[in-house]
């Protein structure tokens, strides 16, 4: 067991140590109230970011891999991984793939890290016997956990019923703190400026790397990140949300009347997502691409107007619904993804709004959650699809913070350029 530079743990994580002390302690008591002493919360956060989310809130740590690293038998198993063991009263401790002393304690909010540098589920497991620990386990992982590390943490481990618990940290990563809600501030501001650099680029016919460039420089040089700088133009981009899936963008240009879509998409500050996104035309819009992007935004802001304390998703989806076939515009709509909006936190977060069939829509009360109610201070999306065949397809998506009188939106781009 390490505790290498314990002295100065967290002197430099984004929030004060004693946020993170907040969060755990939530946890303990959520493990409690559903009969658990102890819980296995897995990341994966090397040469990527989108399962960094549980582990990087709890306890601000990322892997230096660069990426899932091939396995050759028990050789490296789980680089780029971790896996924070909470037990209830205890300290917690991480558990990764890499020599324990190259953790820089300033950056992580917990002080026991256990590096197991050639088999991570291995270690994990001889230490889990060493506790004695047996019986029901929970663990938050089981979406992308790799079957070759998970057989070798349940053949290590033989006495334990591994219990997946996909949603216990859904409510607890809802309710932000005043810190949380400041850096949401901030990291909208970020975004916003860098998605208003994206679009006048892209609505000047600049190469789409050319604007989606000035989009990061501005989101680097506030210290940010991002997972990507997403551009379309075009007659494709009738179907396709982006040029290039791989990066975002591409080395094409919008030619004069084409559509053009900006997204700036990722963890922008300390790892909280925002993904706000906008459509446009090059130059002149015609009379039909103007009503289809003006109805867009009609829709999301008629959309966003319905989101407040005490309504549901499925009651918003429902409204959503009637008003973009009030709008004249079917259920095939142009949807890309299936929604109207979501949670955020340091990935998408539940609970979800349904689109194109929200009365009938089947909630299995995991991922969607779509009955559950909003509440003060939480950080939510609504991002909207419409396609008009021949015209082009429109998207928008705001993020703001719900209250009860009023929400307050975050990203400060302007819907419209002209």
């Amino acid at each position: 067991m390490s505790t290498v530079g314990a002295g100065v743990v967290g002197t430099r994580t984004y929030f004060p140590r004693e946020e993170y002390q907040k969060r755990l302690s939530a946890l303990e008591a959520e493990l409690t109230s559903h009969g658990y002493g102890a819980m296995v919360i897995w990341q994966r956060t090397g040469g990527s970011y989108d399962r960094a989310g549980d582990v990087y809130y709890l306890t601000s740590y990322a892997s230096q891999s660069s990426g899932q690293e091939l396995s050759a038998g028990a050789s490296q198993l789980g680089r780029s991984f971790a896996a924070l063991l909470v037990r209830v009263g205890e300290e917690p401790e991480l558990h990764i793939c890499e020599p324990a002393e190259t953790v820089d304690m300033r950056l992580v909010a917990i002080e026991r890290i256990v590096g197991h540098e050639q088999n991570l589920p291995a270690g994990l497991g001889a230490r889990l016997r060493e506790l004695g620990i047996e019986g029901k386990v929970a663990y938050l992982g089981e979406d992308f956990l790799p079957l070759q590390m998970h057989r070798a943490l349940v053949e290590a481990a033989p006495g334990i019923e591994w219990i997946a618990e996909e949603y216990l940290l859904r409510e607890i990563k809802s309710r932000k703190s005043e810190l949380e809600l400041d850096l949401y501030r901030e990291a909208g501001s970020i975004a916003g400026r860098a998605l208003t650099k994206l679009m006048e680029g892209l609505i000047k016919g600049e190469r789409q790397c050319d604007a989606a460039a000035d989009a990061a420089d501005v989101i680097i040089r506030a210290g940010g990140g991002f997972q990507r700088i997403g551009a379309a133009t075009g007659p494709a981009s009738e179907y396709s949300m982006w040029d290039r899936p791989l990066y975002g963008y591409s080395d094409d240009r919008a030619d004069p009347g084409d559509f053009v879509r900006g997204w700036v998409y990722g963890p922008i500050l300390d790892g909280y997502w925002l993904d706000p996104g906008r459509s446009s035309v090059a130059g002149k819009p015609s009379p039909e691409a103007k009503k289809l992007i003006e109805d867009t935004v009609e829709l999301t802001e008629a959309i966003m107007a319905e989101i407040r304390p005490g309504k549901t998703p499925r009651e918003v989806g429902i409204f959503g619904d009637a008003k973009a076939e009030k709008l004249g515009y079917d259920a095939s709509g142009g949807a890309i993804w299936d929604i109207y909006g979501h949670g955020l936190s340091t990935f998408w977060l539940g609970p979800f709004i349904p689109s194109h069939g929200a009365v009938g829509f089947e909630d299995d009360h995991g991922l969607w959650n779509v009955d559950s109610k909003y509440h003060d201070g939480q950080v939510y999306t609504v991002e909207t699809f419409l396609q008009q065949p021949g015209v082009g397809m429109a998207s928008f998506e705001e993020v703001f913070i719900v209250w009860e009188d009023d929400l307050e939106v975050v990203t400060d781009t302007p819907m419209l350029f002209w």
